[in-house]
């Protein structure tokens, strides 16, 4: 009997010995799930997790991220890998394969904009262990695009060129839709909007962009464009619009009339009218002249070259500008002395015939009806000339945001 009970405890420690054994073996450290992290951040060659941003980033750049295992593609989705420009989300493709992911821009990243890329620690191993910590980082593409401009964020509208029209805020979609295309002020090719005129009234170029009116007009605002033309083509009775919304009852810029090329230029704005004792509710600032405020005259300005025109007017101190190359051309005061017609906030009226349109090429869209004397179909007189990165705020810029924008801007 005793032998039995001393075979039993053998056995009872044999038991023991085995279940420690066990426990020992699975706490070993060679089962434990590896730590899942993010070895690099790539785009373009440059590190997107280093201590400073990375700038000058080609258009077609491929972001490529690169982790200690096998990546959970479920898990590598534009939810948890998603890239922003502002608070806009940026469609990407990504693709997954072994321990690297990677991430394109759909329609490739828009020049001179800045993209904010941020990895969460929603993306797991295929071990399923959650990245040890998430990535927020920002770079920058090269070139002239949406934060080349100064108050980049007040921007409603920005149109490039580049073989197609398209807003790259979204705020603008292309309705009519006939030019051709040019090379930009940098030499690339079919990187500008080349309007051709018109051979018989109503088949002049024009496009059209669509959109709330506040994406193209606001109490207080700027517009910002380049231009081309031959002067030749400016030879009296040569003026011609270059864009607008409704002519007089929203804004148009309009060039002409000279012996030899341009000798006036004209932007017009329509404003209410505030304060208002004699009840004119709005009115218009035609905006025209042949001389800047020293003097000089618009045709020796506008050559047959490149050009930046920048238009600003802020609503507080009724003050319309007009920017040729950088440099103030022309200050206009639109508070009047009698207390009559004063133009404050820029606005839209609209009456009947109105659309709310903006016309590159003309002084309003194809089927605005509202003015008489601006009727696209029984017109010759469309733009002839290239035009390149347009842009509208929602706000004023200084002389000195102006200079700055032409600056970065320019070849």
């Amino acid at each position: 009997m005793k032998n039995l009970k001393r075979i039993h405890q053998a056995l009872l420690a044999i038991g023991l010995l085995a279940v420690l054994s066990i426990a020992t073996i699975s706490c070993s450290d060679d089962d434990d799930p590896k730590a899942f992290t993010l070895t690099s951040a790539t785009i373009d060659d440059k590190d997107l997790n280093g201590a400073t941003f990375a700038t000058d980033v080609d258009a077609d750049a491929v972001i490529t991220l690169v982790f200690t295992d096998n990546v959970d593609e479920t898990t590598a989705t534009s939810t948890n890998i998603s890239v922003k420009q502002g608070n806009k989300d940026v469609p990407v493709t990504i693709t997954t394969k072994d321990n690297t992911v990677t991430v394109e821009a759909a329609s490739g990243w828009v020049t001179g904009t800045k993209y904010t890329i941020a990895v969460t620690q929603a993306v797991m191993s295929k071990a399923k262990v959650a990245l040890t910590s998430d990535l927020s980082t920002n770079f920058t593409t090269t070139g002239i695009g949406i934060d080349t401009a100064p108050q980049s964020t007040s921007q409603t509208l920005y149109v490039q060129f580049n073989n197609a029209i398209s807003d790259v805020f979204g705020n603008a979609t292309v309705g009519a839709q006939q030019l051709a295309y040019t090379a930009d002020r940098f030499g690339n090719a079919n990187s500008a909007a080349n309007f051709r005129g018109a051979t018989a009234p109503g088949n002049g170029d024009i496009v059209e962009l669509a959109g709330s009116a506040a994406t193209f007009i606001n109490p207080s605002m700027s517009f910002s464009i380049w231009f081309k033309i031959n002067r030749g083509d400016y030879v009296a009775p040569g003026n011609k619009p270059m864009f607008g919304i409704a002519a007089e009852k929203g804004f148009f810029f309009e060039m002409g009339d000279g012996d030899t090329g341009p000798n006036w230029i004209k932007f017009t704005t329509n404003h209410k009218v505030d304060p208002d004792p004699m009840n004119h509710i709005v009115a218009d600032s035609w905006g025209d002249f042949g001389t800047t405020d020293d003097s000089k005259a618009i045709a020796d300005l506008v050559t047959s070259a490149w050009h930046h025109m920048v238009m600003t007017y802020n609503a507080t101190t009724y003050e319309k500008v007009i920017y040729l190359d950088g440099v103030k051309a022309k200050t206009l005061n639109l508070k009047d002395a009698n207390n009559e017609w004063n133009l404050k906030d820029v606005t839209l009226t609209t009456t009947a015939g109105v659309e709310v349109k903006l016309a590159l090429g003309y002084f309003c869209s194809k089927n605005n009806t509202a003015t008489d004397w601006a009727n696209y179909s029984t017109s010759k007189a469309t733009f002839v000339g290239a035009l390149d990165d347009l842009r509208i705020w929602k706000s004023t810029l200084s002389s000195t945001e102006v200079a700055s924008l032409y600056t970065s801007e320019k070849p």
